[in-house]
């Protein structure tokens, strides 16, 4: 499975203080079953806990639904800094997968 593409979709995510914006958009959810979003989650959930993989799970079926009406549908979401380390020590630059805001 490719974990740093995939880490990337989880930048659909969380709120907490002292976050980045990124705004995500149709074409990187559509790069992803939703068996590998599930194994992503799984991973985010043991560095972020329960509450914030929740949020992110909430915020991608948000926008996996609003694309389904609307293919150029975007979300501006915030990457919580223990996410954003994370997904740095996963080799994924969200500046790549997301433009920020």
């Amino acid at each position: 499975m490719k974990l740093p593409a995939l880490a990337a979709l989880a930048t659909c995510l969380s709120l907490p203080a002292y976050a980045e914006k990124v705004t995500i958009g149709c074409p990187l959810v559509a790069q992803y079953s939703e068996s590998e979003v599930h194994y992503l989650l799984n991973e985010v959930r043991l560095v972020v806990g329960d509450q914030e993989a929740g949020r992110i799970y909430a915020h991608y079926l948000d926008l996996r639904n609003a694309c389904r009406v609307n293919g150029a549908a975007v979300r501006t979401v915030t990457v919580s800094p223990t996410l954003r380390s994370w997904l740095a020590q996963n080799g994924v630059d969200i500046r790549r997968f997301a433009r920020r805001s």
